[in-house]
């Protein structure tokens, strides 16, 4: 290393020296005689403790207090000691040498440090440059020199203002101003301008700089180039606004067809609003056909049918027998379209309400399926809307008809109340249930099940909501349908079949 390389010339150094001072002395003997022994010496003490380091000087201190004891201090080429005299100029000597050489080995390492100071800010990157209070510049590093294309001989004793655009010399004399008030300046970002007249963006930091008494005397400048991150910075801005652009119009755009979807999705359940609507009054209207057009025809069949037979006596047995299966058909027949008929539309509905209705609806389903079907309603349940009463009937009506179908269950339950402006009804069965997948769909306005998308759409245009819960244990179909006070209905009791 260098430090070791440097050790043995500086003790040589300090040893000639040395030995040059002692022979100096030697030939001022017959001037100066015994008087004053340490003068010449006391110049090698002084040049080793300045430029040779703290052990060439010792080594310096000691040679020269052995050869002025040997040579200069009587008895002369012995190191006996004469007097006390002799003794306390020794003593004073070394005294004086320790702090000679205490004040040089501080100089030595100051000014090392100096230079390591001066070499980091000479060969550092950034530009770093000093100036005055009147701008000055008093020092400038290869970082600016680099920066700015100018010589530290070009830019010392120049104003600072040459590497500062014309629009930008207000600006200048502002900061200068704050740091003659002992402020400091971090990551000031603004505009320089360089030799061949290219304007940089670069990053100021700026320090006052002052004397021994804490007066503000001169401002440290270390200036950062970022022209490359405020060129990246505009690449991304210029990025970020087209993606905005893009995002706005992509928005607008999704604004507009989601409120197509909307005006779309409004006529379309308009339109299932006015399918449903139609659907109950074709309803209403095959059921009234039957029951008065057919029904009629069959009742009229069946008087034809009574009367020959009270002539069958003259008739023979093959036509007695086909006349009385004949009867038993039309009677058949009858039943079933009056079954039929009520199916579409039960007349209790419209005469004595919902309770009635589905009263007589789930005594046929039970009979028909063989399933017992449980009914609680309270007894003091008012009259609702015909709309209400239909959309409640149609979905008891929906969901005896998937139980019957899917659920393999053996019985199932009707609840229905009303409270807090709400009718609530839940049809609970104990069978296998609806596989998650398929519930999921339900419940999400899925594909799945035509039958429960026309319950939620009826229950929806009246402004009520279905749920399907189930599990392995059953399922349970909840309605909820906002409603107000109607008359009220004669009083009805739970029942089962």
């Amino acid at each position: 290393m260098r430090i070791a390389s440097d050790g043995p010339m500086r003790y040589a150094q300090a040893i000639l020296v040395t030995l040059v001072a002692i022979y100096l002395r030697y030939l001022l003997l017959p001037v100066l005689g015994e008087a004053n022994p340490y003068h010449t010496v006391w110049l090698a003490v002084v040049f080793s403790a300045w430029y040779c380091g703290l052990g060439p000087s010792m080594a310096s201190v000691l040679i020269s207090t052995l050869a002025v004891w040997y040579w200069f201090l009587p008895p002369t080429h012995s190191f006996a000691i004469g007097d006390r005299t002799q003794l306390f100029g020794m003593l004073g000597f070394l005294a004086f040498s320790a702090c000679i050489i205490a004040l040089g080995e501080s100089h030595r390492r100051a000014s090392a440090s100096r230079f390591q100071l001066a070499a980091i800010v000479d060969t550092s990157e950034d530009a770093i440059l000093s100036k005055n209070l009147d701008g000055i510049i008093t020092s400038w590093n290869r970082g600016a020199q680099r920066l700015f294309g100018w010589s530290a001989e070009e830019a010392i004793g120049r104003p600072v203002t040459m590497i500062v655009p014309a629009e930008f010399h207000e600006e200048e004399a502002g900061i200068l101003q704050r740091l003659r008030e002992g402020a400091c300046i971090v990551g000031y970002e603004t505009v320089r301008v360089t030799k061949s007249g290219q304007k940089l963006h670069v990053s100021l930091t700026l320090a006052p700089l002052e004397d021994s008494s804490g007066r503000v005397v001169g401002v440290s400048t270390v200036g950062r180039d970022i022209t490359g991150r405020k060129q990246t910075e505009a690449r991304l801005q210029s990025a970020h606004d087209n993606l905005e652009q893009r995002v706005l119009e992509r928005t607008t755009e999704l604004h507009r067809k989601n409120e197509e979807l909307v005006k779309q999705e409004r006529v379309v359940r308009e339109l299932s609003a006015r399918l449903l609507q139609m659907q109950d009054e074709e309803r209403r209207r095959l059921a009234r056909e039957l029951h008065d057009s057919v029904g009629q025809l069959l009742a009229a069949i069946s008087m034809n049918i009574a009367r020959a037979l009270l002539e069958k006596d003259k008739l023979s047995e093959a036509a007695r027998t086909c006349l009385e299966e004949n009867s038993d058909l039309v009677d058949q027949v009858s039943k079933e379209i009056r079954t039929m008929s009520h199916l579409l539309h039960p007349p209790l509905l419209d005469e004595a309400g919902l309770e009635s209705a589905i009263r007589w609806y789930i005594e046929g389903f039970a009979e028909r399926s063989k399933i017992s079907v449980h009914l609680d309603m309270p007894a003091d349940f008012d009259r609702l809307s015909s709309d209400q009463e239909i959309a409640v009937f149609r979905v008891v009506q929906e969901c005896l008809t998937n139980i019957h179908r899917h659920s393999e269950s053996p019985r199932a339950t009707i609840c229905i109340t009303r409270g807090d402006g709400q009718v609530h009804l839940e049809v609970r069965d104990e069978g296998k249930g609806i596989p998650p997948d398929q519930q999921a769909a339900l419940n999400s306005y899925g594909a799945m099940g035509v039958g429960f998308r026309g319950m939620r759409e009826r229950l929806r245009q009246l402004g009520g909501t279905l749920k399907i819960r189930s599990s392995e244990e059953g399922t349970v179909v909840s309605a909820t349908l906002p409603v107000q006070s109607a008359k009220k209905t004669t009083a009805t009791h739970s029942s089962e079949f």
